[in-house]
Order: structure tokens, then sequence, then C-alpha cells
């Protein structure tokens, strides 16, 4: 018997529905931060390339602001006067626009720095009278500067701020990539773990159990593990364990009965042959003595099924198997029996069939099986005993045209004591002939079936494994072919089948 300390099947299934629920929300966590992560950072990146657009922008209206004074200064014309006004307003917009709410601290120093130089230039380019070229170049060459400083530096902010996020969606890809393996992994290992902790003790309890309906008492679960399945292992055991001693008990029981009325009634059935021999009592009690005499040899003869029964259920459990060949035993069979029986013609057919049995008991199931049909079938009508092979089975068959069986009391043949009320007028017998036969053949590992239909017949077909997984052969010559031999059965030594 195993026995393996583990954590039970209940903190087990938590445990691992914890663990992957756990691998689930840190996975979510990771998603959640990283995608706030990506989002901020486009946030970045797109009001660091409008920065760029506008200083580019900015630029351009600084330079053409520039032509426009330089032709002013040259042509003296107004209409240059007034388009450069429009351009310094254009440019002062335009550093006012970048000049936003969601800017660092480092950037708001830098455009505070370009809206100085601007209010310079402007001052400059603007004055009347109008101050000297080289005075205003140089308040426009600082401001152009300011300028482009800022845009390299956005620029270069912005690229890092791309390579970050690029770096950080690998990283995300990845780990989601390496969860998800993480989480697949546990939940196959944890699945299988827990098939194994289940489907196999499941599986070896319920073999167990079918054992042990079909009459193993000795069967008895494996307890794999220390936990639900091993303590519901355990209870069956117990279970087992109890149903074994009410029937040991139970037994006892049934020999000591029986043994304490036999001796009883054989002084009773003794004592009566003597009176009958010694013509003691008169013709008118005869009739009542006969009856006397009658129902205590039915009594003894049921009692002596009792202790067969008894005798039978101890041995079941300690067959003494050995290789044997149905054919052989059944040939034997028919061979001994020649000549007992002649009110019914009994043809065998049968191949070589070797099957690990007690050949003795064997023996009595084929016997029960032949008397059963000859009690309970019309004279004259053919009996047929047939041994095929049927994959790894030995399949032996007893065909009767008797008085049949009808479909709704075939389940119940085979109960101890059980007899069918149209038949039990046509023989005697104590109803215990099949419950023994079929626990015979369940204690070599096969079956007893009964196919029957009232007024048409009844076919018994008994299984039991074959020794050997051998080729399938032809079936014999027919016993008809070689000599019509009857085969006999001995009423006195057939059981009853109902």
């Amino acid at each position: 018997m195993i026995q393996r300390h583990a954590m039970s099947i209940k903190k087990f299934i938590y445990f691992w529905l914890g663990g992957l629920v756990c691998c689930f929300l840190v996975m979510a966590l990771a998603m959640v931060f990283s995608t706030n992560e990506l989002r901020a950072m486009n946030n970045a990146i797109l009001r660091d390339a409008g920065a760029v657009e506008m200083t580019h922008r900015q630029e351009n209206a600084l330079l053409e602001e520039r032509r426009i004074d330089l032709l002013l200064r040259d042509t003296g014309n107004s209409v240059y006067e007034q388009r450069e006004k429009v351009l310094m307003a254009k440019s002062r917009a335009l550093v006012e626009e970048l000049a936003t709410d969601d800017l660092p601290a480092k950037d708001r120093a830098r455009v505070h720095t370009i809206r100085g130089f601007f209010e310079a230039y402007r001052a400059a380019a603007l004055a009347s009278p109008p101050l000297p070229l080289p005075a205003v170049s140089q308040a426009a060459d600082r401001l152009l500067n300011a300028v482009e400083d800022y845009r390299e530096e956005t620029r270069t902010r912005m690229t890092a701020t791309l390579a970050r996020s690029k770096r950080l969606d690998t990283l995300v890809d990845r780990w989601s990539l390496g969860v998800f393996l993480f989480v697949s992994l546990a939940a196959g290992l944890g699945s299988a773990l827990l098939l194994r902790r289940v489907v196999r003790p499941a599986h070896a309890l319920s073999r167990t159990a079918a054992r042990f309906g079909r009459g193993d008492t000795q069967a008895r679960a494996t307890v794999y593990f220390n936990d639900e399945l091993g303590l519901l292992c355990r209870s069956f055991n117990r279970m087992a364990d109890n149903i074994a001693f009410l029937q040991s008990e139970r037994r006892h029981l049934l020999a000591a009965l029986a043994h304490d009325l036999k001796n009883p009634l054989v002084l009773i059935g003794g004592a009566a042959r003597r009176l009958k021999r010694k013509e003691a009592v008169g013709p008118a009690h005869l009739p009542l003595l006969e009856s006397i005499i009658g129902q205590s040899d039915a009594m003894e003869e049921l009692i002596g099924e009792l202790m067969e029964t008894v005798r039978r259920e101890d041995a079941d459990r300690a067959l003494e198997k050995a290789e044997v060949d149905l054919h052989e035993l059944l040939t034997a069979l028919h061979a001994k029996q020649v000549g007992a029986i002649a009110s019914h013609p009994i043809h065998y057919q049968g191949t070589p069939c070797p099957v690990r049995g007690d050949a003795r008991r064997l023996a009595r199931v084929a016997a029960n099986l032949v008397s059963n049909a000859v009690k309970y079938s019309p004279a004259g009508r053919p009996i047929d005993l047939r041994l095929t092979r049927q994959g790894d089975w030995a399949v032996f068959t007893v065909t009767d045209a008797g008085v049949g069986i009808p479909a709704e009391e075939i389940t119940g043949l085979g109960e101890p004591f059980r007899r069918l009320k149209h038949t039990s007028a046509m023989a005697k017998g104590s109803g215990m002939g099949l419950f023994s036969a079929r626990r015979i053949v369940n204690g070599h590992g096969g079956s007893l079936a009964i196919d029957s239909r009232l007024g048409a017949g009844t076919t018994v077909t008994v299984k039991v494994p074959l020794a050997t997984a051998a080729a399938p052969c032809q079936p014999a010559r027919p016993e008809s072919d070689k000599q019509a031999v009857p085969l006999a059965a001995r009423p006195d030594d057939a059981e009853a089948r109902r």
C-alpha cells in the first residue's frame, strides 16, 4: 500500500489556481504600467514634434522678416513696412505658442529666453528712427541661435524618447511572452499533477470496486496519497473488511446451522426407514411414514446443498488452477457418462481450448448445465454442446429445445435458492446449481450468460479466458461423424438451475 504525504487535493487546487491568478494579475499590472508609460512617451514625442515644427516656422518667419527689413531699408517703400509688421506679429504668435502649460521646467526657461531675445529683436527692428543694420542683425542672430539650440535639444530628446519607447515595447512583448509561457507551463504541469492525483487513484479504486463486486472479497484499494481520495480508499477498504467479516460469519452460521439440523434429520429418517422395514405401522399410516421419509430426504438434500455452498465459497478463493484443455475435459465427461441417459440425444462439437483453471470445478459446471438441459426439456429433443474460440476466450455453450424461460425472469436466475414456478414441478432441485456454476466461472475470470425464449429453448454460454492467445483453430469434426454417443449426466449428481 503506497502512502505519500502530500497536501490535500483542495489545497493543491487552491494553490495552483492562486498561482495562475497571481501570474495573470502581474501580467495585467505590467500591461497597465507599460501602456501608461507608452502613452506618456507618445504625448512627449507629439509635443516635441510640435515644438520642432514651430521652431522651423519661427526661423522661416524671422528670415523672411529680415529680408523684408533689408528691402525696406533699401527702397523705403511703405508696403514693406506694413509687411514687416505683419511678419513680426506672426513671429510673436509663434513664440507664444511655444510656451505651453505641459512644458518641463527646463523647456519653459528656454522659451522664456527665446521670448526675451524676440522682444529685444522686435524693439531693434521696429525702432524709430531705425537702428543701424549691424545692431539689428546682432539681435536677430541671437534670436535665431536660441531658436536653433532649442530645436536641436528638442529633436535630440524626441529621438531618445522614441528609442526608449521601442525598448519598452520590446520589453513588454518579451515579458508578455515569458509570462504566457510560464502560465501555460504552470497550467499544463498543474493539470498533469491533478490528473495524477485524481485520475490514477480513481481508476484504481474503480477497478478494485469492480473486482470486489465480482466476488473477490480480498480486493483492496491502494492508497496512493494521504488526501481526499486516499481517505475514500481507506473507507472502501474498511467497508470491504467489514463485508468480508460478515460473509465469513454468515458462512460459519450456515455451517453450524446445517450441522445442527442434519443430525436430528438423519435420526428421523433412519427411524422412519426402520419402522418401514419392520412393518411396525399399519397400512393406513404407511403413507404418512412415506411422507416423513421423503420430507427428511428433501431436508437432508437441502442441508447438503447449504454445506456444499459454504465449502465452495471458501474454495473459490483458492482454486487449484492448472493448464486444462476444455476439449479433453468435455470429451472425457462425454465418454464417462455414455449410456447413463437415453432420453435425449446429446451432441458435442469442440476445438482444443487450453485454459488455466480448476478441472474438477469446470467439469462440475459442465455437468450441471447438461443436467439442467436434460431435466427441463421434453424427452427426445436434442441437446447441443459446442466449444469454440472467440479471440482470447474459450466459449462453451449448452443449447436445449426445452420449455424456455420468460425474459423477465432471466435476470433473477443464478440467485441462491431461486427456482422458476412453471418448471419447479418438472424436476427436484434446491435452486443452488446455477448459483454455484456462476461463482465457479467468475472465479476463473469468466462469465456465464443465459439466452432463452419461452417455449423455444435455452442457450447457456460460458466464457473462460484462454491460457495463451493462439490463432483460431477450425472446429473439430462433429462427434456425430465419428460415433453417435449420448452424453449422460447422473441425476443424483446434478444440481438444479431453476
